[in-house]
């Protein structure tokens, strides 16, 4: 393995290439990791590198690579919304890899708002085969609800409050007899509606793209089934599902990047 700094897209943007220094990587998609919200791109708790670095020993070539604006990459100056050119910054390094590298084809790994990019520019470019989403595309089911629900009561310690007319109950169920925001999306995020994460799961799963997504606790899914609730015309064959119901969002533990690093790794293997 070995690890090189690039910067590419006229000199804007800058990552760091994971060469698994193989010929075999060549017949295999390269992956191409995208930032955590606006994290650097080592990822929350380094847990990309690592996962980078596990993958080249299987032969996968990866980039790690700042989009505009984040860590070392300079900021844009073309008056871009926010998402046509975070979708140019993953179009740049695409075309870079396949340039620069050969890789013809690309699984794409974002965490948070990284994997709804991920998710959005993979419906974008058909050069991408398959993806990663860590914590994506978070959407509420009824189930879902009720179990945060019961999970508020049980760690609030203001009892009396409970049922009160502004207490958490009260709040829940007026909430419920309001429509969802857009669909059950939590949207502080640059998320589609769900109907139109249905509708792209079925065109990326249509068009043979394989795909993981990987769920943690605390979230806005909380079972182990809760994607078939959420996506009921989505292929099966084509998502694989991953519930680590004791690991944190940014996989603080070492033990829960274990697990993780297991996890892609055998999905990934599919590739080979």
């Amino acid at each position: 393995m070995k690890e090189h700094a690039v910067v590419f897209a006229a000199q804007s943007l800058v990552g760091v290439l994971t060469d698994a220094s193989i010929d075999a990587s060549l017949r295999q998609p390269a992956v191409v990791f995208l930032n955590a919200g606006v994290l650097h791109r080592v990822g929350p708790n380094r847990v990309y590198v690592r996962i980078a670095r596990e993958l080249a020993a299987r032969g996968f070539t990866s980039l790690r690579f700042d989009r505009s604006g984040i860590g070392d990459s300079l900021s844009r100056r073309d008056g871009l919304s926010l998402r046509t050119a975070a979708l140019g910054d993953v179009r740049d390094a695409l075309d870079f890899m396949a340039r620069e590298w050969g890789a013809s084809s690309f699984v794409l790994v974002g965490l948070c708002s990284g994997a709804d990019l991920a998710f959005s520019a993979a419906l974008a470019d058909d050069r991408v085969v398959g993806a990663i989403l860590l914590d994506g595309l978070p959407y509420q089911s009824a189930r879902s609800r009720l179990h945060h629900l019961v999970a508020r009561i049980m760690l609030s310690a203001a009892w009396r409050r409970l049922f009160a007319r502004d207490g958490p109950i009260w709040r829940r169920l007026r909430r419920a007899q309001q429509p969802p925001r857009a669909a059950g999306a939590f949207r502080p995020r640059d998320v589609p509606s769900r109907d139109e994460a249905e509708s792209g799961l079925r065109e990326l799963t249509g068009r043979g793209m394989r795909l993981l997504l990987v769920y943690t606790r605390g979230r806005e899914y909380s079972y182990p089934r809760q994607f078939e609730d959420m996506f009921p015309s989505v292929r099966r064959e084509c998502v694989d599902i991953a519930y680590l119901r004791n690991a944190d969002h940014t996989y603080t533990l070492r033990a829960d990047q274990d697990l993780l690093v297991r996890t892609v790794n055998t999905w990934i293997s599919r590739f080979r």
